[in-house]
């Protein structure tokens, strides 16, 4: 997601950032230079392997597929909440909030949750989270996933819930997909996160807007 804006599209979102008018030009982007794997900022960081070919546009989600079991722990109690926090080690993001929503005020808190998608409790769960390219300054949305480009196959994903059970995933699939191609939040019939965020363009990962014209996402299966 870019300067500012919200993610849209895909979830019908595109407010600007603090102070920019919906309307009114994109400012630069000047972002710091960061050390170590995960912290690649420039146009000279090259992104990780593609683990698949982006997939195309498709107008609609298809039909859900059957629940299969989950690998989860089956004596683990489900939560009372849906509250959950997300790390990614190669990303150096540890415990970011993932709150249900995916408008302006759940994304500023660190994630959002896109409703009527899984949870990693729920057996055959496509667990559908949306974070931001760039965010905003003083919020732990800032740049949350704007390195989500150089994780590889292999990589973990954890998830821990408001009991504080944690459920750990590795990179399975990486996709680029059109805004309006909502097949990427269906279940899959595996146990499944899915990590979204916003590009500048298809192949394109590391301009900073100011359009955001694709969707970019890292699918991780449970193990």
């Amino acid at each position: 997601m870019g300067k500012g804006r919200m993610m849209r599209g895909l979830f019908g979102i595109g407010l600007g950032r603090v102070g920019l008018l919906t309307t009114g030009a994109i400012a630069l982007v000047v972002i710091s230079t960061l050390t170590g794997r995960g912290m690649l900022t420039g146009a000279d960081a090259q992104p990780a392997k593609r683990v698949i070919q982006p997939i195309g546009m498709k107008e609609s989600a298809p039909e859900p597929v059957a629940e299969t079991e989950s690998k989860s722990d089956p004596s683990a109690s489900v939560p009372a909440g849906t509250l959950m926090s997300l790390s990614v080690p190669a990303l150096g993001i540890s415990e970011i909030p993932v709150v249900e929503g995916t408008s302006e005020a759940s994304l500023s808190q660190g994630a959002g949750h896109l409703p009527g998608t899984g949870y990693p409790w729920v057996p055959g769960s496509n667990t559908y989270i949306a974070g931001h390219r760039i965010g905003y300054p003083g919020t732990l949305s800032d740049h949350v996933f704007w390195n989500l480009p150089t994780l590889g196959e292999g990589d973990e994903i954890l998830l821990t819930d408001s009991n504080g059970t944690t459920y750990t995933y590795a990179v399975s699939e990486v996709f680029e997909v059109s805004p309006t191609d909502l097949s990427v939040t269906a279940p899959t019939g595996r146990d499944v996160v899915s990590l979204q965020t916003c590009i500048e363009d298809f192949g394109d990962y590391w301009s900073p807007g100011p359009n955001w014209y694709a969707r970019y996402i890292v699918r991780g299966t449970m193990v």
